[in-house]
């Protein structure tokens, strides 16, 4: 959670926590003196005459005897008043740390994967709410790593399965020319052809394999620049224009002719990548990928450097699209191949990157019109424009 949400919460706890104790104590000292002044009321306009009597008694009748049992009765009256004080500031701090042992225990349930919901006492509600979003926080993690561990095992049998399929094929017309070394030219030459094809398939499974194997081990350290962005979204274009004419679709940029942005260039060009990449393997042929960028500002007073990705297609159902950036995970499930799906983690790698800015990426479908919008924050600028 963010500490700009859970700084006025944890101040607030403290404050009503520490109020709650103090007016407890408070209530209880008063209460306690009050009786106890009635006590010593009651002692004074009864009990202190006959204990002066009993004593100036038993002492044979000396004055001074009788007055210092009198004062040693007062002595112990203060003595009795001063121990029953200590003893309400020490429930107060008994309570205080009984609070602290409910949440130490309610942590060590959410540790522990307790399914019971978080009790704590009314003066502590703020912290039992907070403590309730990270478990439910914590339980929504667990089943999405469980979801997405799942997929993963899913994607490496298909992966597998996969593998085999080019790979027969190179086996098999390397074999041919192995064997039929009169073949006509023509014959060697589409035989050459089909296995080069095959490799090259063979070569991109393999990438979304060490891809797979890569992702659990990897970090995203950053390393922030200013440079143009205009000029970096271009060059992210240019990179994947054979792949935007191998499926019959063209770019179109729309923006400013020149950027500057704050951000660690290498990573969000990874992250631009697989964005458009896959906008570009699901576009309808002979239509238009539309990228735009800008500087924004929202009503915070953050600057924000804005990059959309847009394209016509199908339209993505809501239930895929909420698990888009979710890892391995891929929108026809029910598929035996990779295909053109790939291994599901393009989008999810784009999303961690976009965070590890600071930032958000979101998607949005309708009407077949799919669109990707990445935000990614501008300290380093005060105006944005």
């Amino acid at each position: 959670m963010d500490d700009n949400y859970l700084d006025p919460i944890r101040k607030q706890q403290t404050e009503k926590l520490s109020r709650s104790i103090l007016w407890r104590t408070i209530v209880a000292a008063c209460v306690f003196s009050f009786i106890y002044a009635v006590l010593v009321f009651v002692y004074r306009a009864t009990l202190s005459e006959v204990v002066w009597r009993i004593a100036y008694a038993l002492a044979d009748d000396n004055y001074v005897v009788a007055g210092m049992v009198q004062l040693a009765c007062y002595l112990l009256l203060v003595i009795g008043f001063l121990v029953g004080l200590a003893i309400i500031i020490r429930c107060g701090i008994n309570h205080a740390l009984s609070c602290f042992d409910l949440l130490f225990g309610s942590i060590i349930d959410i540790v522990s994967h307790d399914t019971s919901s978080i009790v704590l006492p009314k003066e502590m509600e703020e912290t039992a709410a907070v403590l309730s979003m990270v478990k439910a926080d914590a339980e929504h993690n667990e089943r999405a790593a469980k979801a997405a561990e799942q997929r993963k095992d899913e994607l490496v049998i298909y992966l597998a399965h996969d593998l085999k399929t080019p790979l027969t094929s190179i086996i098999g017309y390397l074999t041919l020319l192995e064997e039929s070394p009169d073949l006509p030219a023509e014959v060697r030459a589409r035989y050459v052809g089909i296995t080069l094809e095959k490799a090259y398939r063979l070569e991109t499974l393999l990438s979304d394999f060490f891809e797979i194997t890569r992702y659990n081990i990897q970090n995203i350290p950053l390393d922030r620049s200013i440079f143009d962005g205009v000029l970096f979204v271009n060059q992210v274009i240019d990179g994947l224009y054979p792949l935007a004419e191998d499926n019959s679709v063209e770019f179109r940029y729309v923006g400013p002719d020149e950027l500057q942005v704050s951000a660690d260039a290498s990573q969000i060009a990874r992250a631009l990548n697989n964005v458009v990449k896959n906008a570009v393997m699901y576009a309808k042929p002979k239509s238009e990928i539309i990228l735009t960028t800008s500087r924004v500002i929202d009503v915070r007073n953050t600057c924000w450097w804005q990059v959309t990705v847009q394209n016509q297609g199908h339209e993505i159902a809501p239930e895929h699209l909420e698990h888009i950036f979710e890892r391995f995970y891929r929108g026809d499930t029910a598929r035996s191949s990779l295909g053109s799906s790939g291994s599901g983690l393009g989008l999810a790698i784009a999303k961690e990157i976009i965070q590890a800015h600071g930032g958000d990426i979101c998607a949005m479908s309708e009407a077949g019109l799919t669109t990707f919008t990445l935000w990614i924050p501008q300290d380093n600028f005060t105006e944005c424009g």
